[in-house]
């Protein structure tokens, strides 16, 4: 059984074998060393008298430099300096051919003419189950190009270089990866291919238009001189087609769609996101640091018979919205939206198994869905949640799937409250060097409404009650910071304290996912349907153009060897915008 699934299957027989093979962990060696090569050997361009190289050997480092987009007359450089690959293909490690056995003509105009043909298809093959698997293969020549930079540095000029090199190649290297995961509905006789349809939406989120404004604009770039009596200049999509495909659609199926496309995403990165972790793992590592969070989209028209229309918080300009939730890989630099989920509907809401009032929709099951979603690819080690996760249901769910949090509290009149209140008395420790004051209370008890359980159900947590801080923005200036935690604390002895203070700060982390939102926004078309499913759909696919964005940027940053130095993109956001407005019809 082969592992192909969103990919057509391959067609030649070196495809077939990778099919078979690749995972996210496998490597050249790995591949080369089974592959099974004897049924080209008949097509040998060379008699069997010939004094050369053996075949199977040389048609793998042939392969190879294909793939990786090498010159044929460096591969003797690249196999010296990776002698495992050596041994797999065939060679003696310490006895490669010379450069001038790898030679072009030698190789394609001699040797493997007969066979070059398949050799390009099955290339093709292996690039695409690669970058769907999230196998380093077919990730380019970028790791010599950094070997040969002895200086360990590289000029902004040269840096700039390869950025546009690189970049553009990883844009179009995406082609394969988001996208094949995506499929629109439309008429049995469309005359127009479905991948026209994701066009006018990225033409829309590139361009921030609403997509009726798209379908000229996709008909300027597939064809700036356009035959006016083409079929696709008369019977193209317009942005009214795009509207009806998505329209077709229920909440469920994009949500499902949009999310299997997050994961390519994040599939695509993870092979080079565990290179580059700290030894605890605390960065991606194998088990990820989560964000869980609520976002809010305004809406300003009429909400007449709009079902998934919400309040917003006082502290916004707007008073209706639509609210989304995000799961987000929480990174030094890289913050992946892994999950997405839509909220603001009775109907879609877990109503009917909460013994509460019916809610458009309960924080515990968004925690619930959220952690499912990304669960199926991501080891979750902890959530940071905002305070509206502060809630009965959310600290079991979390809790039941063996996972840490840190969840600011909420400041309630009765308890919390007064306890922020009397911190001064409460607090143990001093404003020494190697001591911090703070407060601890185990086992503390929250009542609250629990998925299939009463209303007034009971769950146990650990209340951390921090100094005030200046740069603290959620609570009022001078006030405490109170936070709930599934972590083992104590405010004890200084050394308890100190470690206690530490972990309940790194909630930090999760600092920039607020400028994650402000960017999917930026990278989401706009509309002025009344009709949730558009507007759930053009979130999410922002969410998509924006986990791009990460996955171009921190591909071309480990590509030129400088990810480990920096602390926020390379690429910004308009650059990523610009660079795929200019290749969208052929990334699609």
């Amino acid at each position: 059984m082969t592992h192909s699934d969103n990919l057509s299957s391959p067609t030649t027989g070196l495809g077939r074998q990778a099919d078979e093979i690749i995972d996210d962990e496998t490597e050249w060696a790995d591949l080369t060393s089974e592959l099974e090569t004897r049924q080209f050997e008949r097509r040998d361009g060379y008699p069997d008298w010939h004094t050369s190289t053996p075949f199977r050997p040389m048609l793998l480092a042939y392969l190879w430099a294909k793939v990786e987009d090498q010159s044929l007359t460096t591969i003797p450089d690249h196999l010296e300096k990776n002698p495992e690959l050596a041994a797999a293909m065939g060679f003696d490690p310490d006895d490669i051919p010379s450069e001038s056995t790898f030679k072009p003509s030698r190789l394609e105009e001699g040797r493997f003419e007969d066979i070059q043909s398949t050799v390009e298809r099955a290339v093709g093959e292996i690039r695409k189950l690669a970058a769907e698997r999230g196998s380093p293969i077919g990730q380019g020549p970028y790791k010599f190009e950094i070997e040969d930079n002895e200086s360990g540095s590289l000029s902004n000029r040269t840096e700039q270089r390869l950025l546009r090199k690189k970049g553009r190649e990883t844009l179009e290297e995406l082609k394969m990866v988001a996208w094949p995961s995506m499929s629109l509905p439309r008429s049995d006789d469309a005359i127009y291919d479905e991948e026209e349809l994701f066009s006018l939406e990225s033409i829309a989120a590139i361009k921030r238009k609403a997509a009726n404004d798209t379908g000229e604009q996709l008909g300027d770039k597939v064809n700036p001189d356009p035959d006016l009596d083409a079929p696709f200049y008369e019977d193209g999509p317009s942005g009214e087609t795009l509207l009806t495909a998505i329209k077709k659609m229920d909440v469920d199926e994009i949500a499902t769609m949009m999310n299997a496309a997050l994961k390519k995403t994040y599939t695509r990165a993870k092979p080079r996101l565990k290179q580059h972790e700290n030894d605890n793992g605390s960065r991606f590592g194998t088990r990820a640091k989560v964000a869980l969070d609520i976002t809010y989209v305004a809406y300003y028209g009429d909400r007449e018979e709009m079902k998934w229309v919400q309040g917003a918080p006082d502290d916004k300009e707007y008073s209706w919205c639509h609210k989304f939730a995000t799961a987000t890989i929480v990174g030094e630099n890289t913050h992946f939206v892994v999950a997405v989920y839509p909220l603001g509907s009775i109907e879609y809401a877990a109503a009917d198994e909460y013994a509460t009032t019916n809610k458009s929709y309960y924080v515990g099951d968004v925690a619930r869905n959220l952690l499912s979603i990304a669960s199926e690819y991501v080891n979750i080690k902890m959530v940071y949640a905002d305070r509206e996760f502060h809630a009965a249901d959310v600290i079991q769910t979390i809790s039941e799937m063996d996972i840490d949090y840190v969840i600011p509290a909420r400041k309630d009149k009765y308890r919390i409250g007064p306890m922020c209140n009397q911190f001064q008395e409460l607090k143990r420790g001093y404003n020494e060097p190697n001591d911090t004051p703070l407060y601890v209370k185990t086992d503390f008890p929250i009542h609250g409404a629990v998925k299939g359980g009463p209303s007034n159900s009971k769950v146990y947590t650990n209340l951390v009650i921090l100094p005030p801080d200046e740069d603290d923005n959620a609570n009022e200036e001078g006030s405490p910071q109170p936070f709930i935690t599934s972590l083992d604390v104590s405010d004890k002895l200084a050394l308890d304290r100190r470690w206690a203070k530490k972990q309940i700060e790194s909630y930090s982390e999760r600092g920039a996912i607020e400028n994650s939102y402000s960017s999917i926004k930026e990278a989401a078309a706009w509309t002025t349907s009344k009709e949730f499913e558009v507007r759930w759909f053009h979130f999410a696919f922002g969410c998509v153009v924006y986990n791009m964005w990460l996955l171009v940027d921190f591909l071309v940053q480990e590509r030129i060897g400088v990810i480990e130095t920096r602390k926020k993109p390379r690429i910004t956001l308009s650059r990523f915008l610009d660079w795929l407005d200019d290749e969208v019809v052929t990334l699609i």
